[in-house]
């Protein structure tokens, strides 16, 4: 595959959504309203001042796409390739623009989650019916997060409350016997607000794996988040999170005849303190816990549990030294520590991060400047740091240009897995550097980015010890730094919003390379195309999904080969009153049957219905 031949296909989707819709149609009210992100900066800042390439998802959208899961909303999103083993509740890997499953930071109201054992994290088990809105940064940011932030950061934030009292129900079934139920309240005046949020998703499913234990693998979480802030005065105000899903997974593995079932648990909760001793000086003072649970059951039995508590304290210093610069300084000290049945050598690891970042705003030119300096002691220390550059051509298009070096900390099964881990092994290192250039005219919004990311001491696990081609069963399996990825990607989009339609679509391609070999590296999908639109009629409103993935390979030797697939999903919408609201979608309209991961099955064509109460 020739990477210059990306270009032409995403030229013809750019111009596409520029002939439908830069025909002038009086701008939408929605138009002075930028979404706002915290992720790239760690502090606020509209989209549009933003130096990092983000995507904002917030609850209108995922209300409007009608997502059951996380899977569902983040399919084609740019720079995002997600697959599973099976159905709801399987299993999830996540890519950002080609780098490993595992070079995803994802945060939850702040707090890191994911298994310190695996180092990934259950995206299949975090609710949609707690998520409020989302944020996804793509790129490097290792220098202000630490580990994980090679390929970017997803940050996820719960609902919270607001003024006056609301109060929201939703129940959805659809195709496999699924139901999902929600249900959440919230009251606040000026100075203090409350809520709680409760969920229930339940699904029959279908068999996971083929010829495997032909039976239906079923899915069972429930979920309850709730969050309380206050204001003590113009100087100090407190806002404290909490989210809980537990969840019970049917799955297939080895031995058909055995039955499998796994039961989870996410789990975060933070308080944050700010104070503002001087209108130009913000202090922010935190602590949170990210808890990952896991135990796996045979048969009835329990046979393995590995459960992470990760447990973070930070302070944040947010100066700002004129009218066009900012500058911050912050520490924090994480302790990630497992527990398992497995006899691990170490079972705790302490990480002290110190960062810095300076911004200028100007009235053409922005330029921010980030570096960390993360003390491990398990490998020591670890600095990584970004620049990025911005230049406003007019009030509507701005050129970009950013550099980052990041890095991955090998896991507790890395480093000490018994007979197995390597307790020498270094973490994982890149560099990355994008170009693009974006604009905002009043119909909408639009981009097109170029990257290119090189990945160092890529850690790999090979047969060490008492390899034998006939016989397995002694082999022992260790991890070393050995591998070397080159990724080139470019993305482009365009979206617009105007009287009473809205469309947005993208384009993500991707070339990512084992260096060693010249391979691709497996599961990644090398073209992703997503398209979205929705039309409204009065109370009626309609919308179509487009998908195109192009084929991925399912082994590191590029021998087994997955076709690529396309996907049209339809959805409609109609308000019976203020509060009440009924939805409808048709998921997988042509009944493709297509695969994600080889010999997985994906769902067919699935039919739900909502019902919605909102009262505000």
């Amino acid at each position: 595959m020739k990477f210059i031949s990306f270009v032409p296909v995403t030229l013809l989707a750019i111009a596409s959504g520029f002939s439908q819709y830069s025909l002038a149609q009086q701008p939408s009210k929605d138009d002075a309203m930028k979404p706002i992100v915290v992720t790239a900066t760690r502090h606020a800042q509209t989209v549009d001042d933003s130096l990092a390439s983000v995507t904002v998802i917030t609850r209108e959208d995922i209300e409007r796409s009608q997502a059951v899961d996380l899977q569902e909303l983040f399919t084609g999103k740019m720079g995002i390739d997600i697959i599973s083993n099976g159905g709801r509740g399987q299993p999830n890997s996540l890519f950002i623009r080609g780098t490993n499953s595992t070079h995803v930071l994802v945060l939850i109201d702040g707090v890191k989650v994911g298994s310190a054992t695996l180092g990934s994290v259950s995206f299949q088990h975090l609710p949609i019916s707690q998520i409020d809105r989302i944020e996804i940064v793509r790129g490097p940011r290792s220098s202000l997060y630490g580990s994980e932030a090679i390929g970017g950061v997803i940050q996820i934030f719960t609902r919270k409350g607001k003024k006056g009292f609301s109060a929201n129900e939703s129940a959805t079934i659809g195709r496999y016997r699924s139901t999902q139920i929600s249900a959440g309240v919230s009251t606040g005046n000026d100075d203090t607000t409350l809520s709680m949020q409760f969920g229930y998703d339940k699904t029959n499913g279908f068999n996971a794996q083929k010829g495997n234990n032909p039976d239906d693998d079923g899915y069972l979480n429930t979920s309850i988040s709730a969050a309380f802030s206050h204001k003590f005065n113009n100087k100090i105000s407190l806002d404290t999170r909490f989210l809980r899903a537990e969840a019970e997974t049917e799955y297939d593995s080895w031995v058909p005849a055995t039955d499998y079932e796994s039961r989870d648990i996410q789990q975060t909760a933070t308080a944050k303190l700010k104070y503002t001793p001087a209108p130009e000086w913000e202090i922010t003072a935190g602590l949170d816990q990210g808890r990952d649970e896991s135990q796996q059951i045979e048969n009835g039995l329990k046979v393995n549990h590995f459960n992470t508590v990760r447990d973070r304290v930070y302070l944040q210093n947010d100066i700002t030294l004129s009218d066009n610069a900012l500058f911050m300084i912050g520490i924090d000290r994480q302790t990630d520590s497992v527990s398992s049945n497995i006899d691990y050598a170490e079972t705790s690891r302490d990480n002290t991060g110190v960062f810095l970042q300076h911004q200028w705003l100007m009235e053409k030119t922005d330029i921010l400047f980030a570096v960390r300096n993360d003390n491990n002691e398990a490998f020591g220390n670890e600095a990584t740091g970004n620049i990025a550059w911005g230049y406003r051509l007019n009030s509507t298009i701005r050129f970009l240009a950013s550099y980052g070096t990041a890095f991955k900390a090998p896991t507790f099964n890395d480093l000490y897995y018994p007979t197995s881990g390597n307790p020498n092994l270094s973490p994982e290192k890149s560099a990355s550097s994008e170009i693009g250039i974006s604009g905002a005219p009043h119909w909408g919004n639009w981009n097109v980015n170029y990257y290119r990311t090189t990945i160092d001491d890529l850690i790999n696990w090979a047969c060490a010890i008492n390899c034998n081609d006939t016989d397995f069963s002694n082999d022992i399996w260790q991890p070393s730094n050995v591998d070397k990825a080159r990724i080139r990607g470019l993305e482009a989009g365009v979206s617009t919003h105007f009287q009473t339609w809205r469309m947005a679509s993208s384009v993500s391609l991707v070339n990512p390379e084992d260096v060693s070999t010249g391979n691709k590296l497996q599961q990644r999908a090398f073209r992703t195309t997503r398209i979205d639109i929705d039309k409204d009629i009065g109370k009626f409103s309609a919308g179509i999904t487009i998908i195109y993935q192009g084929f991925r390979y399912a082994d590191t030797t590029n021998s087994d080969r997955l076709n690529g697939y396309g996907l049209i999903n339809l959805r409609a919408n109609y308000t019976i009153s203020k509060q009440w609201t009924f939805r409808l979608k048709l998921d997988n309209l042509l009944a493709n049957n297509y695969e994600l991961k080889r010999s997985y099955n994906t769902a067919g064509r699935s039919a739900f219905a909502t019902l919605s109460y909102s009262m505000q």
